[in-house]
């Protein structure tokens, strides 16, 4: 993966997590708590969740991991109450996670093997562009348990998939157009020149002596 690969994969996860939230600001706050026996029992602890798991990979890749039974802490419906808080601790975990990715460079980089602990205190690694991978991966998966949430709670969700994504932050196609104009001009200044046909820029052969010119 290329770091550019990387932003892109992270501003898709966030955009589409936000778009949950917002679906999720339509209900009571008594209905965000309540225990739906999916996941992390509620939408709110399940967003949370994810908020979480965030915040301990861009710890693990920072040299500090956490362990223990409190690896959590901060990171439940205990920590925040509300959606507004959720916002705001998970906000601060993306602002850290963009200067971290501003703070590497290069595909060597990210196809190194990282180190990190697990919660139990074993030592592991993988390569960083593999942890990336599975840090979106793991809100796709809980995102869509959250939709499934809401909807049963009677709220149509936002459509998050990665194509509507695509399809939303691509340029129109007037855009488009205009965007590729330039590109043909440039493409057609910077072509090779052709080479010149057979016989062109010389001089017409003399007619052959001894031949008349017919009337």
């Amino acid at each position: 993966m290329t770091l550019a690969e990387v932003r892109h994969l992270f501003t898709y996860t966030e955009w589409a997590n936000a778009r949950v939230l917002d679906a999720a600001e339509k209900l009571p706050p008594d209905e965000l708590l309540r225990d739906v026996h999916i996941s992390h029992k509620s939408i709110l602890g399940t967003l949370l969740h994810v908020a979480g798991a965030d915040w301990i990979w861009l710890e693990r890749w920072r040299g500090n991991s956490p362990v223990g039974d409190d690896v959590w802490a901060g990171w439940t419906p205990g920590d925040a109450r509300s959606l507004e808080q959720v916002r705001e601790k998970w906000q601060q975990v993306i602002r850290e996670r963009h200067a971290y990715l501003e703070s590497i460079s290069g595909t060597d980089l990210l196809s190194r093997e990282l180190g990190y602990t697990r919660f139990n205190g074993e030592a592991y690694s993988l390569p960083l562009d593999q942890q990336i991978q599975h840090v979106v991966n793991h809100a796709t998966l809980h995102r869509g348990q959250v939709i499934g949430m809401i909807r049963q709670l009677g709220i149509t969700p936002p459509p998050t998939d990665l194509l509507f994504y695509l399809m939303e932050t691509r340029p129109s196609p007037a855009h488009r157009r205009t965007l590729a104009g330039p590109r043909r001009a440039r493409a057609r200044n910077t072509a090779e020149p052709r080479p010149p046909a057979e016989g062109a820029g010389r001089a017409p052969a003399p007619f052959s002596r001894g031949r008349r010119r017919r009337r």
